[in-house]
This record gives structure tokens, C-alpha cells and sequence, in this order.
């Protein structure tokens, strides 16, 4: 069952382009030094080693969003639940959603404790906030079912430029969690995607991107036409048995 079609709250919004890139280590060990160069570190980042980023991706019971990305189906959403070095200080609830070549991200906080109701399956937490996005995935759950289905792992470094809006990360370690669903648990086990030497660039812009910064970001690598929900899913589905 694909998701019902409805009038979209964030309609408005432009979106932004973004192209993603499998580097090699030394690519990325060359790229990030161009790149520091010529970027400001993103304020959030802590340190120079980046932050940790947890994702619990939702799906509905047929795997719809896997299935939508994997054919390339023009206009998608995909909902996960997002948080930062391993602290629930900050959840968000987000939506990805793709229209056309441009991206349009929504997010919502929510406390640990509508996350953790969230995992059993009760959505109706949401119902208690007055945000469209989480009026949305209550939605999207009422008609199609919405359920966690994957946890991806990653370590990322993000550069912006000072005079455009380009922003930079590098995602290292992409792993997928294997032993379960919460991404909090202290037993969660990652199983990785790509091994220790490859790192996932991603690129992110408005209408304008400067000729030199697309030449130096653009000319190594192999583009990715797949997510990395896409990825950690796929690493379950060969190498794990998932019941669910």
C-alpha cells in the first residue's frame, strides 16, 4: 500500500539540491584538508573528530519508503527519529522528503519518553503536539501502519561556506544496528556497511553552487543513487535475519 496523497503542510518550501559521493579513505583524507581549508566547521560540531548520528528509520509493514527509494519514485517521504552522541537530550522527529531533484527536511523535538512509546508501536503521542510534522506521521501511521525498522550508525564532520550556502559532511563507519530497535539501547550491536575505509560525502545547496567549490567537491568519488537507510537495510536483509 503506498502512502495516501494529501495536501502537504510544507508545500512552501523550496528545498535543496544534494548529491552524495562514495570516497575512497585517501579521497576523503585529501578532500576534508581542501575542504578545511576553504569551509567553516559547523558550529555544532564538537571537535574535530565530528559527532555520532543515530537514526531509527520508520517504514510501513511492506516497506514502503525501502521500496520507493530503491525504484526512485519522484516524490517520497521518509520519517526517522534522530539523536546526537548517544544522549536524549535532544530526539527529533524528521521527514525527508523528495520532490522531484530537491529535498525538503521537516523535524519535530520530542521528549525520550514519546520516543520510547514510539518504539512499543504507540504513535498516538503525537497527537499531543501542535506541530505538522508530527500531525503528519500520526497520519501516515493511522493509514499505512508506520513501524521502526532499521538503525543506522555514522560519524559525521560538517563544513559550511562562508558566502553560500553549501554545506559539506563526510559520514565515516555507516553501520546498521543489528541486536535491536532502540537506538539507545547500551547493548546495541553495529554491524558496518562499507568496512573502515570508505566514507559517505554529501553536498547540499540552494540554486547557487559555486563553479570552483563543484569542481573541487564533484570530480572524485562514485555518486550514490541509494540512501543510507537504503544501505543499513540491505545489510540486514543479507547478512541478519530481521523478524519484522
Amino acid at each position: 500500500m503506498r502512502f495516501l496523497r494529501y495536501q502537504n503542510p510544507f508545500a512552501n518550501r523550496k528545498g535543496r539540491h544534494e548529491i552524495k559521493i562514495l570516497l575512497t579513505y585517501p579521497q576523503y583524507v585529501e578532500l576534508r584538508a581542501r575542504v578545511s581549508g576553504i569551509m567553516t566547521p559547523d558550529p555544532n560540531m564538537p571537535g574535530p573528530e565530528g559527532y555520532l548520528i543515530r537514526s531509527v528509520y520508520l517504514d510501513t509493514m511492506k516497506n514502503d519508503a525501502y521500496y520507493e527509494k530503491d525504484s526512485g519514485v519522484e516524490h517520497r517521504n521518509k520519517y526517522r527519529i534522530r539523536a546526537y552522541n548517544g544522549s536524549d537530550e535532544l530526539i527529533m522527529l524528521e521527514n525527508k522528503e523528495k520532490i522531484d531533484d530537491r529535498i525538503i527536511k521537516t523535524g519535530a523535538r520530542i521528549t525520550r519518553a514519546d520516543y520510547d512509546a514510539i518504539l512499543r508501536g504507540d504513535f498516538s503521542v503525537l497527537g499531543a503536539y501542535d506541530d505538522p510534522l508530527c500531525k503528519d506521521v500520526l497520519a501516515r501511521h493511522s493509514s499505512a501502519v508506520l513501524t521502526p525498522k532499521v538503525i543506522v550508525e555514522y560519524y559525521r564532520e560538517a563544513f559550511i561556506h562562508p558566502l553560500s550556502k553549501v554545506r559539506v559532511t563526510f559520514d565515516r563507519l555507516v553501520a546498521a544496528g543489528v541486536n535491536t530497535l532502540d537506538m539507545f539501547d547500551e547493548k546495541l550491536y553495529t554491524s558496518p556497511v562499507f568496512g573502515q575505509r570508505e566514507v559517505v560525502l554529501e553536498v547540499k545547496y540552494d540554486d547557487a553552487f559555486p563553479m570552483y567549490l563543484k569542481q573541487l567537491l564533484t570530480n572524485n568519488g562514485i555518486k550514490l543513487a541509494i540512501s543510507k537507510f537504503v544501505m543499513c537495510s540491505d545489510k540486514l536483509k543479507n547478512n541478519y535475519i530481521v523478524l519484522r
